[in-house]
């Protein structure tokens, strides 16, 4: 009986201890002070930071410390890879993290950094019939894999945040999305009402979107700041959405009020009050 309670233990103790290691690592990790350099490079490169509250901040620069310690940074083609690219892609993806229950990307060990746009090889499959060809490429992100990044390009999109593009936002919005175990444009939600309007707005903006790609404008149809790479599928279309809700909610609040107040929902922030907007509209208005 004794010999049976202790393997019982036993396989408790090997269940249990990666568990409790591991949420003593983050909360440790966590619990580190970003240097001088880094918080200067944040403030550098993430201009939203400085209109977060200090609860806000706190809690990004935590994301970031264990961002920073956690994930391996390899610099490809002969890149090298320094402290403000490092703390710049870290500042994005954790941006995405705040106010929601996270453990920072556990499944993202690696970022892949080239220092322009990439040659990536493709291949596609339909039925029995598979193509491959070589593709240009600013970043993508791997489901369960590494997330690769053109910092040239990234560099360009944070020296020009108007165009409504940045490409770290719109990769690691893809691993946000797979979180639930698919690249699908839904992400995975604390509580399972928290998204009862989700399919309804982002099938109708979806659509709008592939509609403009396809036929462009319509006469008396509002304009988009929406990028029309986002009509390839809903998961490039939530990637797409989530850049300009970052870089910019006045005019995207403006333009697409119910898509803005579904992320705004699902992302716990208000960028657009936060920059200087006025309040945000409410839901269903």
């Amino acid at each position: 009986m004794s010999a049976f309670l202790a393997i019982i233990l036993l396989a408790l103790a090997v269940w249990l201890v990666p568990i409790f290691y591991r949420r003593w690592h983050i909360n440790y990790r966590r619990a580190q002070a970003l240097t001088q350099e880094q918080l200067q490079l944040l403030k550098e490169t993430l201009p939203l930071y400085q209109h977060l509250n200090s609860n806000q901040q706190q809690e990004l620069c935590s994301n970031i410390a264990l961002f920073l310690h956690d994930k391996e940074f390899v610099g490809c083609d002969g890149l090298q890879v320094n402290e403000k690219m490092k703390v710049a892609i870290a500042a994005h993806a954790c941006l995405l993290l705040l106010g929601r229950k996270n453990e920072c990307y556990p499944n993202l060990y690696t970022i892949l950094l080239y220092p322009d746009t990439y040659v990536a090889h493709e291949t596609h499959r339909e039925g029995y019939i598979e193509t491959a060809r070589h593709s240009a490429r600013e970043g993508e992100a791997h489901y369960r894999g590494p997330v690769v990044l053109s910092w040239g390009d990234l560099d360009e999109d944070l020296e020009n945040p108007q165009r409504g593009h940045n490409v770290a936002l719109h990769e690691f919005a893809h691993k946000v999305d797979e979180e639930d175990g698919y690249f699908d444009g839904r992400p995975l939600f604390e509580k399972s009402n928290d998204g009862a309007n989700w399919a309804e707005v982002m099938s109708r903006e979806f659509h709008r979107l592939r509609q403009r790609a396809e036929f462009g404008q319509f006469p008396g149809d509002s304009p988009s700041v929406l990028d029309l790479y986002g009509a390839q599928s809903p998961a490039e279309f939530f990637a797409v959405a989530t850049e300009s809700f970052y870089t910019i909610p006045v005019a995207m609040r403006s333009l697409h009020p119910e898509l803005y107040n579904e992320l705004s929902n699902f992302y716990r922030l208000d960028p657009a009050s936060l920059v200087g907007g006025n309040r945000r509209i409410k839901p269903g208005l």
